[in-house]
This record gives C-alpha cells, structure tokens and sequence, in this order.
C-alpha cells in the first residue's frame, strides 16, 4: 500500500504545480470570483488523470469575467487551446470552459472550469460532495480507490465519482471487481451520489 500511497502523493503534487502554472486560480480572484478546487484534488484522491477541476462563482454572474480570467489563462506557458460553451439555459446554468496545456515533459493537461450562477442546480453541490467522499474514506478505501485509477486505461477517461461510488458505497475493491460493475452503469447522466440536490 505505501507504494500507491508514494505515488499518488508525487501525482498529486505534480498536478498542483501544473494548477499553478496556469494561474486559473490567480486569473479568476483578479475578477472578484469565489475559486473552489473540486474533483478529485479535492478529494485527496488523484492518482494521475492530468486533468484538473475548478468551479468559480461571480456574484453577480459575470460572462465577461470569464473572458477576461480565461485571457489570462491562456497567455501562460504551455498553452495550447481553449473551448467555452454556453449552458446558462440548461440545467446546469453555468459557462463550461477547457483549456488545454502542455507540461514541462510536454504531457498534456486538461484544466476544466464551471463558471456556475448562483442559485442554480450546482451552486455548490460538488463542493459538498467531495467534502462528504473525503470523510467517508478509510485507508482501505484509498488503496482500492488508487489501485483501480492506477489500472484504468488513459482513454477513454472513466469519471472518478464512479470509482468512489463502486468502492464507498457498493463495496468494489479491484480492479476487475470495478470493470464488471462499470459495465452495468447508466453513463449519460450525472452521478449525484452520495448527495441529492
């Protein structure tokens, strides 16, 4: 286990370096935003994903700060490319930006931000969750969590909820245990385990 433990840890840092070098948490409180780590990192559950989770909040709801903080964001070293799509009149009332990045080793990087309105859907609800994954954890919980992020193939990107639901509360502890369950999950929706809005 301390192994995976190692690892995880030299992962983890890795990725907050990589946060940094984009500045999205610097860019976004230069527009007045409210920045929330969630995903994984906030967990204390990375293992290696290269892919990094941010919801930021304007009070007011501001598109033109996304703009201006993305601005920023893209003048940082390693940048690649940047999408935006607008879901204001979805359920999930928020603006959806990815932007791309190399790293020093020319590993790519995901950097994904919700610019969420207030009031919505998901105004905190991912916070929350990562904060009530955190303290369900157990040591063992952790290995099995590490142990099938470090087996899962890169692509196609399998959503970290699914493992932490597989393991806190359906009781996977392998690898092959959590291929066999995946395979039976409804995919096309948003696993809201283990709250409800």
């Amino acid at each position: 286990m301390e192994n995976i433990l190692e690892e995880a840890q030299k992962n983890t840092q890795e990725a907050f370096a990589m946060l940094r070098q984009t500045r999205a948490v610097t860019a976004w409180d230069l527009q007045g935003a409210q920045v929330h780590l969630v995903g994984s990192l906030a967990c204390g559950l990375y293992y290696g994903s290269h892919d990094l989770d941010l919801h930021v909040y304007t009070d007011p709801f501001d598109m033109s700060a996304g703009f201006a903080a993305m601005g920023i964001i893209a003048k940082q070293k390693g940048f690649k490319r940047l999408t935006c799509t607008n879901l204001l009149g979805a359920p999930d009332g928020c603006v959806e930006w990815h932007a791309w990045f190399d790293d020093a080793q020319g590993k790519e990087w995901t950097l994904d931000i919700m610019h969420i309105v207030r009031g919505s859907r998901y105004d905190g609800f991912f916070e929350r969750q990562a904060q009530t994954i955190k303290d369900m954890l157990t040591d063992d919980a952790r290995a099995a969590i590490l142990h099938i992020k470090k087996a899962l193939p890169p692509q196609p990107h399998t959503g970290g909820i699914w493992i932490y639901a597989a393991v806190l509360r359906d009781g996977i502890r392998t690898p092959q245990e959590f291929a066999a369950w995946y395979a039976k999950q409804d995919k096309n929706r948003i696993l809201e385990w283990p709250l409800k809005k």
